[in-house]
């Protein structure tokens, strides 16, 4: 199933690099292509990136402090309370993987392109 949204996902962006390279270039060529999938590309890599490292939990501690701060508003937090805050590791509930693939794959067809452009 993921394969299917990572597949969805790349010709989507397949589509929108040539649309968007008609609308800002007025013409497809290849370096058009190159400018505009780099961008997609880096683009979807960001997005899979941010969210394995919010899944890892390196921003737990901040949020969890954070929580007790504005939680607490000026009133002490129980022991129960505290341990009860849901790290926002857990909270996250979204699958990178189709970015990750998709992204991997657009960086790799502009790849391909720019190997191409400079032969």
């Amino acid at each position: 199933m993921r394969n299917k949204k990572s597949f969805t996902l790349f010709i989507v962006s397949l589509i929108a690099v040539i649309l968007l390279s008609f609308f800002i270039y007025q013409k497809l060529t290849l370096l058009s292509f190159i400018n505009i999938s780099f961008y997609f590309g880096i683009t979807l890599l960001f997005i899979a990136a941010f969210t394995m490292t919010i899944k890892g939990g390196f921003f737990d501690g901040i949020t969890y402090g954070f929580r007790r701060l504005f939680e607490s508003k000026g009133k002490e937090l129980s022991k129960k309370e505290v341990d009860e805050m849901i790290p926002v590791s857990e909270l996250l509930d979204f699958d990178h993987t189709p970015f990750l693939l998709s992204g991997l794959m657009v960086t790799g067809v502009m790849l391909i392109a720019l190997f191409i452009y400079y032969l």
